[in-house]
């Protein structure tokens, strides 16, 4: 993994924070001297990740579909002292995989909920903090999901996905005065612990056949285009929607 110095001392907040993406993104940014806040609402996993790490990680506990909440966590950011650089969103997921003609309301909104509303949540919380930053950064995970349809993705997964797509964009654009990039990064199926345990291995060659550089993605894929995103390097990138896919889809 590319080595940023420019990295060390700044101030990073990363959602999902607990595992997968996100909590891979919490080693590899605390791994290039960075201060790592942790947001996710599992305490007792982010408590334990930020041990193991240091301290320059800080573990928050928070529910990020609750305005109140992610106002506190941010308040919390404030209270250590460091500012904050850098707002990486990778939280996300849903419950049910159904059709939209089974899809209950209920799942739909809670999948909108934590795909959508938390991001602009977020993202809102953390602008006026990144306008004090000489290298404000936002970086928002999405999905092939929201890039384009298969059947093994949730309707309102995919939806929510193709809505921060667009609403980055709209951060790249209002932000941009101040010096602030935005920009997202639309994975594919990753190979994480959960996906390992959910996916056989017949499904997992299966997954990777269908990529034209022949493998499935690891965590670092993603998060070596965070890196870059953050680092001083793409100063000039913004308002990009960077599918870290091997080439499954070609937009």
């Amino acid at each position: 993994m590319a080595i940023y110095p420019e990295i060390t001392d700044r101030a990073v907040v990363i959602t999902g924070a607990a595992a997968g993406i996100g909590e891979a993104a919490a080693v590899a940014f605390y791994q290039q001297g960075a201060h790592v806040f942790l947001f996710d609402i599992d305490r007792k996993r982010i408590e334990s990740i930020a041990a193991k790490l240091g301290d320059r990680a800080y573990p928050i506990a928070v529910d990020i579909t609750n305005p109140d909440a992610v106002a506190s966590a941010f308040e919390a950011v404030d209270r250590v002292g460091h500012g904050l650089d850098v707002f990486i969103n990778c939280a996300g997921g849903y419950q049910k995989l159904l059709t939209v003609e089974m899809m209950d309301l209920e799942e739909w909104d809670r999948t909108i909920s934590l795909n959508l509303r938390a991001p602009f949540l977020c993202c809102q919380a953390a602008i006026p903090r990144l306008k004090k930053s000489k290298a404000g950064r936002i970086i928002n995970v999405t999905s092939i999901s929201g890039r384009t349809v298969h059947a093994a993705s949730s309707p309102a997964y995919g939806a929510a996905k193709a809505g921060v797509t667009q609403l980055t964009r709209f951060l790249a654009y209002e932000l941009g005065p101040f010096g602030i990039t935005a920009n997202s990064i639309a994975p594919l199926t990753t190979l994480t612990p959960r996906v390992a345990a959910l996916r056989s291995t017949e499904d997992l060659g299966r997954i990777a056949a269908q990529v034209p550089l022949g493998r499935i993605a690891t965590v670092d894929d993603h998060v070596s285009a965070m890196l870059y995103l953050a680092s001083d390097g793409a100063a000039f990138v913004t308002g990009v929607a960077l599918d870290t896919n091997g080439g499954r889809v070609m937009m």
